[in-house]
């Protein structure tokens, strides 16, 4: 049973094929490529090291911890994750429930 007949041909080629094989627009679109892949890889970064600039303007004591587990984090993501929950946590009153002193 046949539904459609199988003898397609075309005569011309589509109007934008010129366009795509011309060597700068290929170039064109590998610098586009590359521009907007560092710009997403900048603001991955800026992101990124958010904890790290916080720790440093709470002047927290853990502070060089927040950093070495941000930088860490770029290999093993649940270490940034620990970084910035460190940065809400008050040692003071972990430091106190442990040692059992009430306030």
């Amino acid at each position: 049973m046949k539904i459609h007949s199988t003898t397609l041909t075309y005569d011309q080629l589509p109007s934008v094929y010129g366009l795509l094989e011309s060597i700068a627009f290929m170039w064109f679109i590998v610098v586009v490529t590359l521009a907007i892949s560092t710009w997403v890889v900048s603001k991955l970064w800026h992101i990124h090291s958010i904890p790290k600039h916080v720790a440093k303007e709470r002047d927290l004591p853990q502070a060089k911890l927040i950093f070495w587990m941000c930088i860490l984090g770029l290999a093993y993501k649940p270490l940034w994750i620990i970084a910035v929950l460190l940065i809400v946590i008050d040692w003071q009153r972990i430091q106190e429930w442990l040692r059992g002193v009430k306030s």
